[in-house]
């Protein structure tokens, strides 16, 4: 079975055949490297140093005749470093994995405005780029190209091939109106005008769709409706009083499922595998189609899914059950995470990989090397020998 860890790829810090013998030290034989990532600040426990990402790309030199209309920034040039780490896996045993994230790209929605998301309000999300836009799908066509030639991966992991929700964490985003799951789902539907004239298309009216979501806006930030566990169910009763907007909600994930299925079969063409984390936001596993995911739909098309279980509520058991109610065959993974303050304490944490194992998980990566500190790795590695 695999087991291992997300990395991110100033993780790597150039000693190849180090880091390699540290993940076999940890009983991980596998190790997902990061190879286009959006901006943040990661606290990197070993080295006590921030790492500030100013802008969102890839982890490569990148020549723009490789890519179309839209090109990523190129945030390193670690084109030697990852043959080494190629090298050092295969030596080594461990599946290397590409982990790419797609439509969270700052970087790309500034520069290219027209392919990011835009709100009920008419705002643009430049955080979020649209599975809409052609020239967006491309991009991602191009850039899987990209890592197959500089990285040559066993398989891949793949992020953020959906809509992202509202309020992910972009710059000192505020609301003092209460988030509410409706009001959250609402200002993440995008109504930029490929996805109004590809609804329309389809037979769905997009813009009386953009005309209900702005109206029940209005009345949910007017005060607040909700009261005691009604907060999910009141979105349920939205669709409900408003089929137009469970209907456009289908077509938002029919838009995620054709651009999985274009890219697992890129992929595939290449003779590797293709993981799938359904929800970049680690929602409960019955929510994710918040980013338009579906279970069904990708039975039989990605080969396998590797869930954020990062909820202190969530176990394993509870996820593949409430996957298994829609596919039936897909592997399902585990992707752990490693902040000491989600878990009781030890056996809590042991417990929960034991769990998926026992269960026969499709692969646990845990969440993340560089910031995870002594005492997570060493649980980690206790749960991964068990």
């Amino acid at each position: 079975m695999e087991q291992g860890m997300f990395i991110h790829s100033w993780d790597i810090d150039g000693d190849t055949d180090r880091l390699a013998d540290h993940f076999i030290n940890l009983n991980c034989n596998t190790m997902a490297v990061n190879v286009s990532y959006h901006h943040a600040g990661a606290a990197d426990l070993r080295l006590g140093h921030m790492h500030y990402r100013k802008g969102a790309g890839t982890a490569f030199t990148v020549d723009p005749l490789d890519y179309g209309v839209i090109c990523p920034a190129a945030q390193e040039s670690l084109e030697e470093t990852f043959v080494r780490l190629r090298e050092s896996c295969r030596r080594n045993h461990i599946s290397l994995k590409a982990w790419a994230v797609n439509s969270h790209n700052s970087t790309l929605g500034n520069q290219y405005p027209f392919a990011a998301v835009v709100n009920a309000w008419g705002d643009s999300y430049e955080n979020s780029l649209c599975i809409n836009n052609q020239a967006f799908r491309e991009y991602v066509r191009n850039l899987i190209s990209n890592i197959e030639k500089v990285v040559n991966p066993d398989s891949y992991v793949m992020e953020a091939m959906q809509w992202m929700p509202s309020f992910h964490g972009h710059h000192h985003e505020f609301m003092l109106g209460r988030l509410t799951p409706a009001v959250r789902y609402l200002l993440s539907l995008c109504f930029c005008n490929t996805c109004k004239e590809k609804a329309e298309r389809e037979g769905i009216d997009g813009e009386a769709a953009e005309h209900q979501t702005q109206m029940l806006l209005k009345k949910l930030l007017r005060e607040d409706t909700t009261y005691g566990a009604n907060e999910e169910t009141q979105l349920s009763h939205i669709w409900m009083e408003y089929p137009l907007l469970y209907e456009y909600q289908q077509f938002r994930m029919r838009s995620v499922t054709s651009l999985v299925k274009e890219t697992a079969g890129q992929v595939h063409s290449f003779g590797k595998n293709y993981e799938y984390i359904p929800s970049s936001t680690p929602f409960d596993i019955n929510t994710t189609w918040y980013e338009a995911s579906s279970f069904r739909a990708l039975e039989g098309v990605v080969d396998g899914f590797m869930p954020l279980i990062y909820n202190t509520r969530s176990s394993y058991k509870t996820v593949l059950s409430n996957i298994r109610l829609f596919n039936g065959a897909t592997p399902v993974g585990m992707g752990m995470n490693l902040g000491r303050a989600r878990y009781q304490g030890k056996e809590d944490f042991i417990g929960c990989i034991r769990e998926g194992k026992a269960m026969g998980c499709g692969g646990i990566l845990s969440y993340n090397y560089g910031m995870a500190t002594e005492e997570m790795l060493e649980w980690m590695k206790e749960a991964y020998e068990s």
